[in-house]
C-alpha cells in the first residue's frame, strides 16, 4: 500500500493499477449480469415454468470465469492474495522488499507461460467455434480470451508488484 510519503509511481505503473481497477469494473459488470441470468432463470421457473435456456452455461462459462479472472490483478494490487509470510517476517524490510520482489518475477513469468497456453487453447477454440454440449447450445469459444485477458493483467500487475519490492527494497 501506498502511503503520503512514498513518491507517486511512474507512468507505466500507474497505467497497469488503472488498467486492474478497468478489469475490476468488467468483473463487476460480470458479476451483474450473472445476478440477472439466475433471476430470470429462477423466476421464468418458477412463475412461467419455463427456465431460462443456458442459464447454467452461461453462468458457468462466461460469468463465472469473467468475474474471477479479470479481478485477479486487482486483488493482486490491494495486496489480497493469499501469502505465506512466515520466513519473510524474519527478514530486514531491504531483504523482504528484494525477496518480495523476486518472487513476483517469478510469479509474472509462470502467468506469462499459462496466459501463452491460454492463449493457443482460445485461438484453437475459436477456430472450432467451441460451444457448450447443451440445448440451445451456447457459444464459449469468446470467453476462453477472458483468461488470456485475465492472466496477463495478472502478470503485468505482479510485474508492478515487483517493481514496488525493489524500489522498497532500496528506500530502506
Amino acid at each position: 500500500m501506498m502511503t503520503l510519503a512514498d513518491p507517486p509511481s511512474p507512468w507505466p505503473i500507474r497505467m497497469i493499477d488503472r488498467l486492474s481497477a478497468f478489469f475490476l469494473l468488467l468483473a463487476g459488470l460480470a458479476m451483474g449480469l450473472m445476478v440477472a441470468t439466475v433471476a430470470v432463470d429462477v423466476i421464468g421457473r418458477t412463475l412461467f415454468n419455463r427456465p431460462q435456456p443456458g442459464a447454467l452455461e452461461m453462468t458457468a462459462q462466461w460469468w463465472m470465469p469473467m468475474l474471477t479472472l479479470l479481478a485477479l490483478g486487482h486483488a493482486e494490487r490491494m495486496g489480497e492474495q493469499i501469502r505465506v509470510t512466515m520466513l519473510l517476517d524474519s527478514l530486514s524490510p531491504r531483504m523482504r522488499g528484494a525477496a518480495e520482489a523476486i518472487f513476483a518475477l517469478v510469479a509474472a513469468a509462470l502467468l506469462v507461460l499459462l496466459a501463452w497456453y491460454s492463449l493457443q487453447e482460445a485461438l484453437h477454440g475459436a477456430q472450432l467455434r467451441r460451444t457448450t454440449a447443451s440445448q440451445p447450445p451456447v457459444p464459449i469459444w469468446p470467453f476462453a480470451f477472458v483468461a488470456v485477458a485475465g492472466l496477463t493483467m495478472l502478470a503485468l500487475q505482479y510485474l508492478a508488484t515487483a517493481w514496488r519490492g525493489f524500489h522498497s527494497a532500496a528506500r530502506a
